[in-house]
């Protein structure tokens, strides 16, 4: 047995043993976290997750794109904070680091240095990833696994991409005009769903009406213990947040009838999370970002834009400037990065998917309305 098998097999044993001490069935949110996070067990641990051999492809990974954006944000949020001598640059949830790494040298540019990075990864192994790239390009960036370990600061930007769609999720269905938890329980061979207790949710009556019995979706419950830790980091700041996902009204409209949860496993789609070992498979969820908003706003938060990435990477002066100059040049690596820059802002690829909430703390309302333009902006519709 080689060692992705034994991670495999051992992490099967060890949620048998969370069932075991459960007496039974456990929460699906509960099967999920340890499918992802279980320490040196869990699918981030494993060595062969990014890239064409992985399991998906990040828009990190479709060259510059992102970098040059969340640069030119970071340079507008620093400006809309008074543009402070002493701040921090925080990403959470950058996988190999080589986001964080690109976006440090595009500030760079911008003539903006941030006189200190932090790196929030709670994979092991994604750490060290991290710790070479840093090292690599003569980053000095202080890690941590949690939130929790930081210090809170004066001046914060924060910045994630694609990081709450992977927070254990609860699942749900709708039967008999009440919303029952669904949770995994193991039938000898293979885990399968079952049915819990019946379960409330923090999502309007007005929209679970319209739901037919059998519905099945989920809701994110740590959308509001993180808000609540990203928001104790700081005094005065910005949040960006990228990632997919809905309004609630759009999240939980009635036609959606099997929700959004699903697997990733060699570049397919995994409909059926339960189908393959776990472990195996990355497993996600898209964001309701009515609730982001809402978390965000009881934790002190102020909303300030919600923008599609399409829009977001539209407006962006340094992403328009580097794909003129690739198309002043034609050769067969810039059409691929100005195919990569396509298909990242068209809604036919993830330009109308991903989407962009801006939150912020301590800031003159007048000065934060530069990070996004207003003919941009759908914070109305959240």
């Amino acid at each position: 047995m080689n060692n992705e098998h034994q991670r495999l097999y051992t992490l099967t044993e060890f949620i048998l043993g969370l069932m075991q001490k459960n007496g039974g069935a456990i929460p699906f949110q509960s099967w999920m976290n340890a499918a992802l996070y279980a320490p040196k067990l869990g699918y981030y641990e494993s060595e062969t997750i990014f890239g064409k051999t992985g399991d998906f492809t990040t828009a990190a990974a479709m060259g510059n794109w992102l970098a040059l954006a969340f640069a030119e944000s970071i340079h507008k949020s620093w400006q809309a904070m008074g543009e402070p001598n002493h701040w921090t640059l925080l990403e959470q949830g950058g996988g190999n680091g080589v986001l964080l790494c690109n976006t440090l040298a595009q500030l760079a540019t911008l003539g903006l240095t941030p006189p200190h990075i932090i790196a929030v990864e709670t994979s092991e192994q994604l750490r060290q990833r991290q710790a070479d790239n840093f090292a690599k390009h003569r980053f000095t960036v202080q890690q941590a696994t949690h939130l929790q370990d930081i210090k809170p600061v004066e001046n914060l930007i924060m910045f994630s991409n694609e990081l709450p769609d992977a927070f254990p999720v609860q699942c749900f269905q709708y039967k008999d005009e009440q919303t029952i938890e669904r949770g995994v329980d193991w039938d000898g061979q293979t885990f399968i769903w079952a049915d819990l207790a019946p379960t409330k949710l923090d999502i309007g009556k007005h929209i679970q009406d319209k739901w037919q019995d059998g519905y099945i979706s989920e809701f994110n419950p740590h959308l509001s213990s993180w808000q609540q830790d990203v928001s104790s980091l700081f005094e005065r700041g910005v949040v960006l947040t990228v990632d997919y996902g809905y309004t609630q009204q759009e999240y939980y409209r009635a036609q959606r009838m099997e929700g959004t949860l699903m697997g990733h496993y060699q570049h397919q789609v995994v409909e059926d999370v339960l189908k393959l070992s776990p472990g195996l498979c990355d497993i996600t969820a898209h964001v309701d970002f009515t609730a982001l908003k809402k978390s965000g706003e009881s934790a002190g938060l102020n909303s300030i834009a919600y923008t599609t990435q399409g829009a977001w990477l539209a407006q962006s002066a340094s992403v328009q400037q580097h794909l003129q100059e690739l198309a002043a040049h034609p050769s067969v690596d810039n059409m691929k990065q100005i195919t990569q820059a396509k298909h990242l802002m068209l809604p036919t690829g993830m330009g109308e998917s991903f989407k962009l909430l801006i939150q912020g703390k301590g800031l003159d309302e007048s000065s934060s309305q530069s990070l996004v333009s207003p003919s941009f902006d759908r914070l109305h519709t959240l």
